[in-house]
């Protein structure tokens, strides 16, 4: 049986080289291996995050902080809470911080592990940061 177009020949040539790189795969015992999983959504925008505050960018950092934090915690991700909270304790955003911690509480790390020693140690910055900072008051 003759293909009727052109169309029905490129598609048969495209099919059978399909049908040889497979079937020399199997020959030489190569496997076709799958590409390295994707990279978390929050991990992309943190790296954006941390570019922009390098460059003093500070209301873009803080944007693309908020947009990892949050996008960390929808994929439950304490490693991307706690890096979103460390970028807005390098801003020095305090309340955002109180609330990422929290965030990442509600995670429940394990007792011991690095990320709840990480965890802790951000909390303690944070709580040193308070003791040192003066009380100023506000006037008008």
């Amino acid at each position: 049986m003759q293909p009727r177009n052109g169309r029905d020949s490129v598609i048969a040539i495209v099919l059978s080289v399909l049908a040889l790189g497979l079937i020399a795969e199997a020959v030489w015992g190569r496997t076709a291996t799958p590409p390295p999983g994707p990279v978390s959504s929050w991990a992309v925008v943190l790296r954006a995050a941390d570019e922009a505050r390098a460059r003093g960018d500070v209301p873009a950092a803080r944007r693309a902080y908020l947009t990892a934090l949050f996008r960390a915690r929808g994929e439950r991700s304490l490693p991307g809470v706690l890096s979103a909270a460390e970028g807005f304790k390098a801003l020095g955003d305090r309340e955002v911080v109180e609330r990422a911690l929290e965030m990442a509480a509600a995670l429940e790390p394990d007792a011991g592990t690095p990320l709840s020693r990480r965890l802790q140690a951000l909390r303690e910055r944070l709580a040193a940061a308070e003791a040192v900072a003066p009380e100023v008051p506000f006037t008008r």
